[in-house]
């Protein structure tokens, strides 16, 4: 159902974007200052890296989109905030895609600790699955749309 008589997705404007991206860096870092503190050194690395990539990915997206609109994919408009109504369905289809695993993977991992299965192992493999469900589920629902 189109809507064009209220926008869906307006352009961000550039100090709304670049402020956006200076909250993430300082949650980044909090974050691993945290992890750092309380005894973990790589994994405060790994966060901090990781967080980073994110942010240049963002960033790498924002310039492509800006630069060539037609030639960036639905993650790149996404993730300069310059997503179009048909990005945003497919980003909507994906995360119902993912909730629905949410809810079978959290109901499974729930049933296994009755099996004496380690609880922080699933607790810490839940993230890694749910962000290869999202991979998978935004591919598949891109190119059916």
């Amino acid at each position: 159902m189109s809507t064009p008589d209220r926008p869906i997705a307006a352009p961000k404007t550039t100090a709304t974007w670049y402020l956006r991206i200076a909250a993430a860096v300082v949650v980044d870092l909090g974050l691993a200052l945290v992890v750092d503190s309380a005894g973990h050194p790589d994994a405060a690395a790994g966060v901090a890296v990781g967080g980073m990539v994110v942010v240049a990915l963002a960033a790498v997206g924002r310039w492509r989109s800006a630069r060539a609109a037609d030639a960036a994919g639905p993650a790149a408009r996404l993730a300069a905030g310059r997503a179009d109504e048909r990005d945003l369905r497919v980003r909507q289809g994906a995360l119902a895609v993912v909730g629905k695993v949410a809810l079978g993977v959290s109901g499974l991992a729930s049933a296994a600790t009755f099996l004496d299965v380690d609880a922080t192992a699933m607790v810490r493999t839940m993230p890694f699955v749910l962000v290869l469900t999202m991979a998978a589920a935004f591919v598949v629902v891109d190119r059916r749309s």
